[in-house]
């Protein structure tokens, strides 16, 4: 889409790009589309999820996405991210199923009408169909919207179903994780181990000298030391996805020199109609990348240099272009006065027929004639204004809150009207004033002080870049590209151009996103592509203003990874290992001298250090992070000396000084309760991970998308 876009922007590449797509095509598969024959876009446990079927889902839920964002418009990134969710719904749905079929698990109608409509409704329903008066869950308002649901808008009975379906789906799931967490039973014996692991402490004395005492360049590490670490911490060598490392440059689109000097001229031949335009408001609206802000803004607001001259100005006047931060800008100033930032007030509404309550019946004449009489009387009663609200205002909020408004700021669109009055106003004076939805009579209670604020007429300008700039930037892109074909060409030609090779480990197979790349979807889709290999350089990517040109690094598959793989990345560990080894036989050694644990961490250069353990690892010794060693302590008694212990920190010489044992205890009615809520919240987040990766799924996302 990114392309798409900026082909519309810059007619003058068409050719160009067109040309050089179709070459790709021709020498390499440049797209990399639907492999033949694909038309799943996934299986999952052996049933298949068609491709036609899963756009559609997608094209639905893009079209509900423009909706609500109100402008009808989609980013890349939504899409993107669109595409995922659909997936992961879709994935879901599928290995819920199974397990519901397999359970009999189901939603009833009648089970479902509950959800909707009973005592104690699902809690979506409980979210969205509240009072607007008092702001709390009206089961009517559920009932007045389904009587009227076969009058409204086909969309609005979809998004029903839609919203119905959610809450049978949420209640399926909530059965299903309460079958499992309902079968959760912790016997007494298993509270009262735990109580004692968690209450029982040792009274420890440890001498443990640091590694780093040990300088790197004195540990020699062998193949043998690296296999052994290997061997120890293989199951963390595991990969659950399928990974790719890339480097990569990009060439910024920059405006010319040319562009700047084109674009300046524009702006000198827009400001002459500006100096001569009768509605300067108009003008900027029709000529200015930004839309003109019709608000008053206080000092600070504009670029300095602008800023300094409107608050220095009459109204009237008008500024000069000039150059800031790569934009152009212009003005004029229209008006400039003392305001407050913002006001406290209180309303009483009277609305009148077609102001869009179907209930109020009163004509306009009539509202106007009651709200007027409403302010006679409280002009001689102005305390009884929340009262007299309470009783007469048609706001919803009015018998709660007896019209308040608090406070509300300049500025803001839905108290325009009462702020404009309020600027006439002092504290505690009142005036009708007409809105949408009727006559208001508003009391001003507070504003604060006035500061000088100013509204101008602002036309901004951005130095962008021609079609011919974006052209000649793609074309050295191209010859970057096809001129350096192997690692070590990409490296230099990056070097003598000046272009910054940028890293991006661990990029997955449906990233979008690449180490500050927001859509860098066609470079991820290349990486990944059965006949891309380490070493390959990539085509020409469009990334939004900025053409990249990304190498293969590596290659790193699902999977268990191999040593020599990973070699580089764990130096660091297996040197630390190899420390703890040579710190456990000087150690040894110097215990076969003595065991006074004084002398001992004087002969180490190290402290001593008391501290009571526990068995699930609570304290602030540093073997209390060590549970295997932890485990070791418990199985000894008071007077024991144990060491050196070898851990994943640290080597340890420890003397067990004291037992300290758990209280008698027989009500374990808390712990039980503990457990239970732990288990119950592992359930509700871990339950269908753990189903997922026991299933087996097939995603071929990467060649549709």
């Amino acid at each position: 889409m990114a392309i798409i876009g900026k082909i519309r922007q810059h007619s003058g590449l068409v050719v160009i790009i067109v040309g050089v797509a179709i070459a790709a095509f021709v020498i390499g598969d440049f797209s990399k589309k639907k492999s033949r024959g694909t038309n799943d876009i996934g299986t999952v446990n052996g049933e298949s999820i068609p491709y036609a079927e899963f756009n559609s889902k997608v094209e639905k839920n893009l079209e509900i996405q423009k909706e609500n964002s109100g402008t009808g418009k989609i980013s890349d990134q939504e899409t993107y991210q669109l595409r995922q969710s659909t997936w992961t719904v879709t994935v879901k749905e599928l290995l819920m199923g199974e397990e519901y079929e397999e359970l009999g698990l189901t939603v009833s109608p009648e089970e479902l009408f509950d959800q909707v409509q009973g005592k104690q409704p699902h809690r979506l329903i409980l979210q969205y169909f509240k009072d607007p008066a008092t702001g709390q869950y009206n089961p009517s308002v559920v009932l007045n919207y389904l009587k009227n649901l076969d009058k409204m808008e086909p969309k609005a009975k979809n998004q029903w179903l839609q919203f119905e379906k959610a809450i049978k789906d949420d209640r399926q799931e909530t059965k299903f994780n309460n079958l499992v967490s309902k079968g959760f039973y912790i016997p007494k014996a298993f509270l009262k181990k735990e109580f004692i692991n968690q209450s029982k402490a040792l009274k420890v004395i440890t001498v443990a000298p640091e590694p780093s005492t040990i300088a790197d360049n004195t540990v020699k590490l062998t193949d043998a030391d690296y296999q052994k670490f290997y061997d120890k911490n293989k199951s963390y060598f595991f990969m659950e996805d399928a990974t790719r490392e890339l480097d990569y440059v990009l060439l910024e689109v920059k405006p010319s020199d040319l562009d700047r000097k084109k674009t300046a001229e524009d702006v000198a031949n827009l400001f002459k109609d500006f100096q001569t335009s009768l509605d300067a408001m108009t003008f900027t609206n029709a000529n200015s990348d930004v839309k003109a802000d019709t608000m008053f803004v206080k000092k600070g607001t504009f670029p300095a240099q602008l800023d300094t001259l409107l608050f220095a100005s009459k109204p009237g006047a008008v500024f000069p272009p000039f150059e800031f931060n790569n934009s152009w800008y212009m003005a004029k100033l229209i008006d400039i006065q003392p305001r407050p930032d913002s006001m406290k007030g209180s309303q009483i509404l009277l609305a009148f027929a077609g102001t869009g309550n179907e209930n109020i019946k009163r004509t306009k004449a009539e509202a106007k004639v009651k709200i007027d009489s409403l302010m006679a009387a409280l002009k001689k009663s102005p305390q009884s204004f929340a009262e007299i609200a309470k009783k007469y205002s048609d706001y919803p909020s009015a018998k709660d809150d007896g019209g308040d408004l608090k406070w509300f700021k300049d500025g803001n669109p839905n108290f325009d009207p009462f702020f404009k009055a309020g600027l006439e106003l002092k504290p505690n004076e009142m005036k009708v004033v007409e809105t949408r939805i009727g006559y208001s009579l508003f009391l001003l209670q507070e504003k604060s002080a006035p500061v000088t604020k100013v509204k101008a007429a602002v036309i901004t300008r951005a130095i962008v870049p021609s079609n011919q700039t974006f052209q000649d930037t793609y074309m050295k892109a191209s010859a970057f590209a096809g001129q350096n074909k192997t690692p070590d060409a990409f490296e230099k030609a990056a070097v003598a151009q000046g272009l910054q090779k940028r890293s991006a480990p661990n990029v997955r197979e449906m990233d979008n996103y690449v180490m500050g790349l927001q859509s860098a979807r066609e470079m991820v889709r290349w990486a990944f592509a059965e006949n891309t290999k380490v070493g390959e350089v990539s085509p020409v990517f469009d990334l939004s203003g900025k053409y990249g040109i990304a190498i293969l690094k590596n290659i790193s598959e699902k999977g268990q990874q191999q040593l020599s793989d990973i070699k580089t990345r764990i130096e660091p560990s297996v040197k630390n290992m190899k420390k703890l080894e040579i710190l456990a036989d000087k150690m040894t050694k110097e215990l076969a001298g003595t065991k006074d644990f004084v002398a001992l961490s004087a002969k180490l250069g190290t402290k001593l250090d008391t501290a009571m353990v526990t068995f699930s690892g609570m304290g602030r010794s540093s073997i209390s992070k060590e549970p295997e060693l932890v485990g070791k302590l418990f199985t000894s008694k008071k007077g024991d000396v144990l060491g050196p212990l070898t851990g994943n920190y640290g080597v340890y010489v420890v003397c067990i000084s004291d037992v300290v044992e758990a209280p008698a205890k027989e009500d374990f009615t808390f712990e039980k309760m503990q457990q239970m809520q732990n288990f119950n919240q592992r359930v509700t987040g871990n339950m269908y991970t753990a189903l997922e990766k026991t299933a087996k799924i097939v995603d071929n996302r990467l060649k549709f998308y």
